[in-house]
């Protein structure tokens, strides 16, 4: 199993703008933004990267820049339990 510090508040997130470089706020989960009910639903793994790949599995972490408006997503890699 595993889980996202930025989502379980272990460690913050504090992304850096990809258009101006300013701080950028985390905007939380990407997924969260897919619909009414996509923050009660299960987080799938399969989506992150977790099972069947190579690569370390990351959590879709949406930002905002309030400088330049930008909207970009973070990846954050997860942590083993």
């Amino acid at each position: 199993m595993m889980l996202c510090p930025a989502c379980n508040a272990f460690a913050p997130l504090t992304p850096r703008c990809v258009r101006c470089g300013g701080d950028a706020a985390d905007e939380g989960r990407l997924d969260d933004f897919y619909g009414p009910y996509a923050p009660y639903n299960p987080i799938d793994e399969l989506a992150m990267g977790a099972a069947g790949s190579s690569a370390q599995p990351h959590c879709r972490h949406a930002a905002s820049c309030p400088q330049c408006g930008t909207l970009f997503t973070v990846s954050v890699p997860l942590w083993p339990l």
